[in-house]
């Protein structure tokens, strides 16, 4: 497998994954009228603009995941990664996030932080296992609080705030 940084003729690949990817997820957890949604093509292109858009190939080559993050004051945030459910559970998203957090560390960012579902095995169990931490919402800054309220406005359920350190 391969993690590069995303090119201009990946963006218009990277919507179609993202939708494919929140197949997985129970109307309860996601409702239907946002399984269409991606992260706007103007937000990406930023990412790919200042590194933070990174791309997973498939074997064959194909981009298969891509993972984006913002500088957020001395953190880094992921805003979204998505991997494909036909590449899900071969390590991709891993290896994303394992580019995620070397570039922090070079960069020296004091954190990794990210919002994802509490309670879908392959969602806070995962960033757990990669170092993440769950914050109470009380230790959620006022950036994090923030993305949780719009993520329950918007009707996303049982979501969390997670940070990893980055020593």
């Amino acid at each position: 497998m391969t993690i590069r940084l995303a090119t201009a003729a990946d963006l218009p690949l990277l919507a179609a994954i993202e939708r494919s990817a929140t197949e997985l997820f129970s109307p309860d957890d996601l409702p239907p009228e946002h399984r269409g949604d991606t992260l706007p093509l103007d937000r990406l292109q930023h990412a790919r603009a200042n590194g933070l858009l990174w791309v997973a190939l498939a074997p064959r080559g194909a981009v298969a995941g891509f993972l984006a993050a913002e500088a957020a004051g001395d953190e880094l945030h992921v805003c979204e990664m998505s991997v494909t459910p036909e590449q899900g559970g071969k390590g991709l998203g891993r290896a994303l996030l394992a580019t995620a957090i070397e570039h922090g560390r070079d960069a020296r960012y004091a954190a990794l932080t990210l919002t994802t579902f509490a309670h879908v095995p392959w969602n806070r169990p995962f960033y757990e296992r990669l170092g993440f931490r769950a914050l109470a919402p009380e230790a959620c800054g006022e950036r994090l609080q923030r993305i949780l309220q719009a993520e329950s406005r918007s009707g996303l359920r049982n979501r969390v705030a997670m940070r990893r350190d980055l020593p």
